[in-house]
């Protein structure tokens, strides 16, 4: 709409289009280990709603054991999008969204923390998002031996069915159509994660129950994915488009969400080089020296994996989260810093990554104080809180296992105002210096996570009839 004349823009946006579904499926096998890399072509020459993308498929977590008396191993069936270290879309043949990010889960779940509510994950469990504010999933707990007395299983298979991926799937601050008649094939290709991805559990009764390994893994089968199209549109968008490539004259812009990402455990601090179009919002979390371990258990009283616990308890990890621990946190974007006075105190940063998402409305929620309680009446946690799994909020709960830094740079996102509102780097790399002195302290430092949400931009030129993409 952007690239019609003023005296058509009206009508166009009063013609009815018509939508159907369409199933698309991997390219090669249907089934996946951790790892293993599957991609999924979109159909040609068509205007694809591609903000519908719907991807199901069948999991599979094996390898729990049962023993006697209350010695075993179990598992939570990981949310959805935890499944996925990458997810990158292809467009005519050039990679445009998701190139630079190999953490893709570790961003999405900060995303969700910092944003998301019960009544959100309780409306989303074909994603399996109960794991993220419940001690077990749809078929045993974490403390469910798995012999036939309790109810439990060596395996258990789930159906998935997922929505809402980040990058191309965001344009526009609404659907994200866009014809493959005019940019080309679009292809999606999906990098299933490690098992680090699954919360894995230590039956209480094992000695030194806290760091012994438990080999559980996932496989994937049935992978399938939807998307809507335009079955029937107006012939004046026929008719513009072949207007502006005949006239050769116009560029055609399609703004959208891209990201990137990365780790570092140099220490206090670290840098990350962006080269895009826009920056919108920088995402900070803390991980843990084990955060990539694939037999790591969870840690007792905790609701995520390892590589999900974002810990700012600058002791061991495991000591009680100290609500006035004071810090020095602060963002260097070429000249200029964020916020301009460092935050001096960790608990500070709970209202700086709401506000950032939510521009201070008072609607905004989020799980960041969500833990695990002991019983009904809301107590801390403690080591026989199998028995309870029921959500428990607390200050501490944010230090231990939520710290999420979101420093938004601009009111809207440019992907979805279609202005270049954040931080506008003019397609050239930019040094990204953070300081972050929240890490574990001695020979287990941990890593920081970096994330980056940036606004892309395909390019359209109708004089050469090329595309380009500016990162």
């Amino acid at each position: 709409m952007d690239v019609l004349p003023p005296s058509l823009t009206y009508s166009a946006s009063k013609n009815a289009m018509r939508y159907n579904r369409f199933s698309c499926r991997p390219v090669g096998t249907d089934g996946a280990q951790p790892g293993d890399t599957v991609r999924i072509k979109l159909p040609s020459k068509s205007l694809v709603n591609l903000s519908s993308f719907n991807l199901c498929f069948n999991a599979t977590v094996s390898g729990a054991t049962t023993h006697a008396g209350n010695t075993f191993t179990q598992s939570k069936l990981p949310h959805g999008h935890k499944l996925f270290s990458a997810v990158r879309v292809y467009v005519g043949g050039q990679l445009v969204s998701g190139s630079l990010s190999t953490h893709y889960d570790i961003l999405y779940n900060a995303l969700c923390k910092a944003s998301a509510s019960e009544d959100w994950c309780r409306s989303r469990y074909n994603e399996h998002t109960k794991e993220l504010i419940e001690n077990g999933d749809d078929m045993s707990l974490f403390g469910q031996n798995v012999n036939g007395t309790l109810g439990g299983a060596a395996s258990k298979t789930a159906r998935y069915v997922m929505t809402d991926f980040l990058g191309l799937f965001r344009a526009n601050g609404g659907k994200s159509i866009i014809d493959t008649s005019l940019w080309g094939d679009i292809d999606i290709e999906l990098t299933f994660n490690s098992a680090a991805c699954i919360a894995k559990r230590n039956g209480s009764g094992i000695a030194s129950a806290a760091t012994a390994p438990v080999n559980i893994t996932y496989s994937v089968s049935g992978i399938e994915a939807f998307v809507e199209c335009i079955t029937q549109t107006s012939p004046l968008y026929i008719k513009v488009i072949s207007m502006i490539i005949d006239g050769k004259q116009d560029l055609i812009r399609f703004p959208y969400q891209n990201f990137i990402t990365g780790t570092t455990n140099t220490g206090k601090s670290a840098r990350l080089q962006i080269n895009s179009g826009c920056i919108d919002a920088m995402v900070i979390c803390p991980l843990g020296a084990n955060f990539n371990s694939l037999t790591a258990p969870v840690q007792v009283g905790d609701l995520s994996a390892p590589r999900y616990k974002y810990t700012a308890i600058k002791t061991d990890g495991s000591a009680a989260a100290t609500l006035t621990d004071a810090t020095n946190i602060q963002i260097q974007i070429g000249s200029d810093t964020f916020p301009k006075v460092p935050i001096q105190h960790n608990m500070d940063v709970v209202d700086i990554t709401t506000n950032s998402l939510f521009s201070n409305s008072l609607y905004s929620q989020n799980l960041l104080f969500n833990g695990l309680a002991a019983n009904n009446q809301g107590e801390a946690v403690a080591a026989a809180y199998d028995a309870f799994p029921v959500s428990y909020y607390s200050r501490a709960a944010f230090l231990k296992e939520n710290f999420v830094y979101i420093q938004s740079f601009a009111d809207q996102e440019g992907w979805s105002s279609r202005n270049l509102t954040g931080i506008d780097t003019s397609s050239q790399n930019l040094d990204v210096i953070i300081n972050c002195p929240v890490l574990e302290a001695g020979a287990d430092r941990g890593s920081l996570f970096i994330g980056a949400l940036v606004t892309s931009m395909l390019v359209f030129d109708a004089r050469t009839g090329a595309v380009s993409v500016v990162q």
